[in-house]
């Protein structure tokens, strides 16, 4: 399927930040946007496709508690949306757009979890996604793929791709998540503390569930700037946990890769304030 050959009343994620775009002469589908609201992300021909579909099947048809708490803390799931081109079927997945409603939304993927990689990689996979983000991702256990920042001093927008990411280190993601929050200057207390409620919110998630284990997943962060510019009393302010192509059965085990991230990125935010 070419670039420019896409299903009907759907448009590329304007506001995407990782992961494969629709680009110039770029051959992997990037994600869409369906007039109808919902986003639209492409299903891998692969395990990893497979995968994906049978954990949001598994979390948004099951009854059991832990699950059940886990629907709020990921994108709702509306099913698949199959496309047939000139020269295959495509199938993908329907979810929530985390920064629908939003005028300017702030937007960080952060990626948990100091092993990126799955149980069944190879040597030559594992070393490569080790050798990845290694000045935050050993010593901290997280890194970044990509910001997309509306800067309220300035009144422009700041995009940060994954060579911005991993230029970072223990030392520097800081004032990274500082530009993201847009307390450079004046720290937004309110914000940050928001921010950390949701965050902990996943972090007591994972302390009871022994479902999965996790692995490559990241926490998509977004807020509305126009809300700080606006000096509003009220914040728009969403947490979703993406990317579950490398999502395994935990067999009553505790998720401590994920958990060692996701408590060194709540340390960190929390010394903003």
């Amino acid at each position: 399927m070419s670039v420019t050959e896409l299903p009907d009343q759907a448009v590329p994620l304007e506001h995407q930040i990782a992961g494969h775009r629709h680009e110039k002469g770029n051959l992997y589908i990037g994600m869409l946007k369906h007039i109808d609201g919902y986003v639209m992300k492409p299903v891998q021909n692969n395990q990893r496709g497979k995968t994906e579909i049978g954990f949001y099947e598994q979390v948004f048809q099951s009854s059991h508690p832990t699950l059940s708490k886990l629907k709020c803390l990921v994108p709702h799931f509306f099913g698949l949306h199959q496309f047939v081109s000139d020269t295959a079927v495509h199938y993908y997945i329907k979810m929530e757009d985390i920064a629908a409603g939003m005028l300017k939304p702030c937007i960080a993927d952060i990626k948990i979890g100091r092993q990126t990689w799955d149980p069944y990689s190879s040597p030559e996979k594992q070393f490569t996604e080790n050798m990845k983000y290694s000045g935050t991702k050993q010593p901290l256990a997280f890194c970044i793929p990509g910001m997309s920042i509306y800067d309220v001093a300035s009144d422009q927008v700041l995009k940060l791709d994954k060579h911005y990411g991993r230029s970072l280190n223990s030392d520097t993601v800081r004032d990274a998540l500082q530009l993201y929050f847009n307390s450079t200057k004046i720290v937004e207390k309110r914000l940050i503390a928001e921010i950390l409620r949701q965050l902990n919110t996943v972090r007591m998630w994972f302390e009871e569930q022994r479902h999965f284990l996790f692995y490559a997943t990241s926490l998509l962060l977004v807020y509305d700037a126009d809300l700080l510019k606006e000096r509003s009393n009220v914040l728009n302010v969403r947490i979703r946990m993406i990317d579950f192509a490398h999502v395994y059965p935990a067999h009553n085990s505790r998720d401590s890769n994920y958990l060692e991230g996701l408590c060194k990125l709540i340390q960190i935010i929390s010394s903003i304030q």
